[in-house]
């Protein structure tokens, strides 16, 4: 378990890196935004001076030359030095927002019309003489030049709103194409920042399904290699000490099994010899047995015949934990096995009055003999223990999509909820425990999981009424 060369070494400094990289985009496309944004505004700021600028100078143009025709007919009509003063003044006037307005028109028509309202002002204001008087004729003979000077005061007053309108037009498709391309960048950040998030929550994911995949590995006891992790370096570290737990759970595994086995067959060797006395006795090879002492006999018998059937399911459960595989399952015959197993239940069933019910829809069970009777006895020795006197037990099995299904159902006091989720574990004992049997070894319902999972089903418990408890079983169907 390696870190990748594209991984740092820690999982934080992974994150930290995937939110910079993230924010990289967003930031550059805001500080672009903003930076447009801007130049519109002041593009939109100069061209609303400029615009009024202009407005302003041309409209001053208009009154200056009426001011300047009024000035000079007081001046030339009236013959009074007085008004001298006040015509320079206000041809300076007219003077003063020409210059202005030579700087500020650009277009070509505009200056045209500028550069004949400079020369016409001058040339009328050298004919007006402004130190001589003129005669009301020759005064009256000006009223052309005046006329075609107001005349072109309104023509460049048009002409600049018109140059202002251009120019409006112009900022309004400035701004127009700035969107534009504020939604082309935003539309090409979106994709890039989803491809970037992408590959970022794949790099921070992966390690995360490879440990998920690891803990649900150990989770159902499967204590073989984990998969390879790969990821920042403290991630790799935490899939080595995952990798050495399942190491120590498998050395406990088999220190278990090894212990159930020795343990396992140590009993076996007092318990023949226990067998067999009790046999001899019974068979009263060493003298007659009064009633009394025959009654203490099988007691003797009983007794030891339960230690066996518990010596028996250590050994069984032993070995399905060290090697959990049968052979390539065969259909059996479930009516058959079934009728065997209850051949050995019928002292017990008779006891306690308790009946049968078979719904056997599926014929036959994909699975090895000898574990598909083991299952079966496990499970209805179980019922027959818990259920009450002349109670009912039901086998059902059907055949579900493509699993072959068995349920085995009692009517006895039922699981308390606080303990379904463990009745499978090795040597659990529940509370609610009959009174009148000898205590069960706690392996009954471990020797049914191992079988179902050795043999590629699953085995719960499920709810189904009117029975207070029932399990199921699933075979895969051959195929």
């Amino acid at each position: 378990m390696a870190a990748g060369p594209y991984y740092p070494r820690s999982f934080t400094i992974l994150v930290i890196v995937a939110m910079g990289v993230l924010i990289v985009p967003l930031a550059s496309g805001l500080v672009n935004v903003v930076h447009v944004l801007q130049g519109v505004v002041d593009t939109q700021r100069q061209f609303t001076q400029v615009s009024l600028a202009i407005t302003r100078d041309v409209r001053e143009v208009v009154d200056s030359v009426s001011q300047f025709q009024r000035a000079a007919g007081q001046y030339h009509l009236l013959q009074d030095k007085e008004f001298g003063p006040a015509l320079e003044a206000s041809f300076e006037a007219l003077r003063t927002p020409l210059a202005r307005l030579d700087a500020q028109l650009t277009d070509v028509p505009s200056r045209a019309i500028l550069a004949r309202l400079d020369d016409g002002s001058q040339a009328l204001y050298r004919q007006l003489q402004p130190n001589t008087f003129l005669d009301g004729a020759r005064f009256h003979a000006l009223a052309p030049a005046f006329g075609t000077l107001h005349a072109d005061a309104h023509s460049l007053l048009g002409q600049a709103d018109a140059a202002v309108q251009a120019e409006q037009q112009a900022l309004e498709a400035t701004v127009q194409s700035t969107r534009q391309r504020l939604i082309v960048l935003g539309l090409a950040l979106i994709p890039l920042t989803l491809v970037l998030a992408a590959v970022f929550s794949w790099m921070i994911n992966r390690p995360i399904r490879q440990l998920k995949a690891a803990i649900r590995q150990l989770g159902q006891a499967d204590l073989s290699p984990l998969p390879a992790i790969t990821g920042p370096q403290d991630i790799v570290e935490l899939g080595r000490e995952m990798d050495w737990l399942r190491l120590r759970l498998q050395a406990l595994e088999e220190q278990q099994t090894r212990f159930l086995r020795h343990v396992s067959h140590e009993l076996k060797t007092p318990l023949a010899s226990l067998r067999e006395g009790v046999a001899l006795l019974n068979d009263e090879l060493a003298g007659r047995l009064n009633p009394r002492q025959r009654s203490i006999v099988g007691i003797m018998d009983q007794g030891s015949r339960d230690l066996q059937k518990r010596i028996e399911d250590l050994i069984r459960y032993g070995g399905m934990v060290h090697d959990a595989t049968l052979p390539p399952p065969l259909p059996q015959p479930l009516a058959e096995v079934l009728a065997s197993v209850l051949a050995r239940q019928q002292l017990a069933l008779d006891a306690h009055r308790i009946g049968i019910e078979t719904q056997l829809d599926a014929a036959t069970v994909p699975a090895d003999r000898d574990q598909l009777e083991t299952v079966l006895d496990n499970l209805l020795s179980n019922a027959v223990r818990f259920s009450p006197e002349g109670g009912r037990i039901l086998v059902k099995s059907a055949v579900i999509d493509d699993v072959v299904a068995v349920w085995v159902c009692d009517e006895g006091r039922g699981i308390p909820p606080a303990e379904q989720d463990r009745v499978f574990e090795p040597f659990f004992q529940g509370a609610h425990q009959p009174a009148s049997t000898v205590k069960g070894s706690g392996l009954g319902l471990s020797i049914v999981r191992e079988a179902l999972q050795a043999a590629g089903g699953h085995a719960e418990l499920v709810a189904y009424p009117p029975w207070s408890t029932c399990f199921r079983l699933t075979w895969p169907v051959a195929k």
